[in-house]
């Protein structure tokens, strides 16, 4: 069950297009099972100086063959442009889960 996390910025007057985006990402998202677990803006606090990214979402997916089939009928309905030509900064990047309390506990 992998996470993927989408930090990024909408580009002014592009906030109409990334909503189509999110739309249509979404259907595709929990049609194969995902699910958004967390999504937030506007940063309370700056911790580092590294870009200021004012967007995050996270996304559950129930294993890394669903996050490719998401990415492959994404660009089967030529959907990715609309992300793209929306946002700029974009990371996004996939991570397995960590059980943070087992590996405190060091019971790997």
């Amino acid at each position: 069950m992998p996470y993927a996390l989408n930090v990024f910025n909408l580009l002014p007057g592009k906030e109409d297009q990334y909503r189509d985006y999110s739309v249509k990402a979404g259907k595709i998202i929990y049609g194969f099972g995902g699910k958004v677990v967390a999504s937030g803006w506007q940063p309370i606090r700056r911790m580092h100086e590294d870009r200021e990214r004012r967007y995050f979402v996270v996304v559950d997916f129930p294993s890394e063959a669903v996050f490719q089939q998401f990415l492959d009928e994404a660009q089967r309905q030529g959907i990715h442009e609309l992300r793209e030509t929306a946002c700029t900064d974009y990371i996004w990047t996939l991570y397995e889960p960590w059980d943070l309390r087992k590996w405190v506990r060091n019971e790997q």
